[in-house]
């Protein structure tokens, strides 16, 4: 299959954050797109503005059957309808990873992989190098608030940046001349069923690269010949020094190969994203990129949606919604508010993602959660899974050594949150409780109980 012979397109679960960016990549390359999705979100309503056909019933229709290319994601069951009626025309399905190799086999590609950070990271390689190169493109597994899009598209990009996603194992089809591996922590243990399995395919993932930027906690993890290492420590290759935060934005300098280049400013906030912006200017330094537009780039970036996304803030209350479903991330989370608002409560909301997520990582739940100064937990968002039994977020806020503490359910939630007259509020999670955080906003800023 070349895709240059593709000119109608058809995506089960178009609305994923994913297959939403190969929908646009496409439309953009002058294909016809369609797709559905079980339910209408902000992203698939923002697809049909662009003129992209999406529906949301279970069955294909023959105009839609007529298509070139038939995509779909993993988190859609092979039984359901139009997966069924797909195969039963004879046509074939490919995954969004398998579509996602063909197109990064056609120009030079630069892989950001990591079980933390990847989306910052790859929105800032992204936005840096289409500030200051220009020709490139990039996949992102989030919505870019400087674009407001998953996607950047040019035309003849001499670069395409992907988020390279070690779910499913898809990162391995990749085959980067540069790749960035940001963290490395147990997860997604219900694919890899151990943690040395797991680090096992990052390694792979290395191996596949032409070089590797590194962070430094993993150098005893991760090996290469061709690597350079970013972090705050003595003897990285780029490190970050004099970290300080000044009127909300993190200021350092940076030291590369031994010497000074300056200071550099971030807008968003946390080490954990000075240390996504270490390894972004990294990339663009092994592009020869000049400094000074690097720096400039820099302070133009304005974040990921739902990556600690500032919703709303008034003289008695802040409220900070962010994607942190794993316990490392989390903490970087309540750290980072921790920081921005350091004579404050912090008051969490957190939807537990998956059941086998949560037994796998409990004991590090319970450590996460207990930085913050009141925790509210929903119930376990199942996502693909079905129930555990013994896993449930009432167990897990049990453990949870915090003096006030609730589990409430969606539709008490609002009333919840204002009993605690919060300061700081986070919203976290990886489910679907961003459903929740609007309506929230609405009712911090009007400080009442909402019948």
């Amino acid at each position: 299959m070349k895709l240059s012979d593709i000119h109608k397109v058809y995506l089960l679960g178009i609305g994923g954050i994913g297959m939403s960016a190969l929908a646009r990549y496409f439309k953009a390359n002058g294909a016809e797109v369609s797709g559905y999705d079980r339910n209408q979100t902000e992203l698939t309503s923002a697809v049909v503005m662009e003129g992209i056909r999406v529906h949301f019933n279970d069955e294909i229709s023959k105009e839609d059957l007529a298509s070139d290319l038939f995509i779909y994601t993993p988190a859609i069951q092979k039984v359901h309808p139009i997966y069924s009626a797909v195969q039963s025309d004879d046509k074939v399905w490919y995954k969004r990873s398998e579509i996602l190799q063909k197109i990064t086999e056609l120009t030079s590609t630069i892989a950001i992989s990591g079980t933390h950070g990847k989306t910052t990271t790859s929105a800032m390689v992204t936005h840096l190098l289409h500030q200051t190169l220009g020709n490139i493109s990039g996949f992102v597994g989030g919505v870019m608030t400087n674009y407001q899009s998953n996607l950047v598209a040019a035309p003849d990009s001499k670069y395409v940046v992907v988020e390279a996603d070690e779910y499913d194992r898809s990162f391995l089809r990749l085959k980067p001349e540069l790749a960035v591996i940001t963290s490395l922590d147990a997860d997604h243990l219900d694919i890899y069923g151990t943690f040395e399995s797991l680090r096992n395919d990052f390694q792979k993932f290395a191996d596949s690269s032409e070089k590797l930027i590194l962070n430094e906690r993993l150098q005893d993890q991760i090996s290469h010949n061709r690597k350079l290492i970013y972090g705050f420590e003595q003897g990285c290759d780029i490190q970050a020094v004099n970290v300080k935060v000044v009127d909300g934005r993190f200021e350092f300098d940076i030291v590369f190969e031994g010497n000074a280049v300056g200071n550099f400013v971030s807008t968003l906030a946390g080490r954990h994203n000075v240390e996504n912006a270490l390894a972004a200017v990294a990339v663009c330094f092994a592009k020869n990129c000049s400094v000074d537009e690097v720096r400039r780039a820099l302070t133009t970036f304005q974040g990921v949606k739902r990556r600690f996304e500032r919703i709303m803030s008034n003289e008695d209350v802040c409220l900070i919604d962010d994607y942190a479903h794993h316990p490392v991330e989390i903490e970087s989370t309540i750290g980072a508010a921790r920081e921005l608002f350091p004579n404050r409560k912090i008051t969490v909301i957190f939807q537990p993602h998956l059941f086998s997520r949560t037994r796998d990582l409990e004991d590090g739940f319970v450590s996460a959660l207990g930085l913050a100064d009141e925790v509210i937990l929903l119930p376990i968002y199942p996502a693909r899974e079905a129930p555990i039994a013994g896993v449930t977020s009432s167990n897990l806020l049990n453990r949870v050594k915090l003096k006030t503490k609730m589990l409430v359910q969606r539709s008490d939630l609002l009333n919840a949150v204002l009993s605690l007259t919060p300061e700081t509020v986070l919203t976290l999670g990886a489910g679907d409780i961003d459903q929740l955080v609007k309506p929230l906003a609405i009712a911090l800023n009007k400080n009442k109980n909402v019948e």
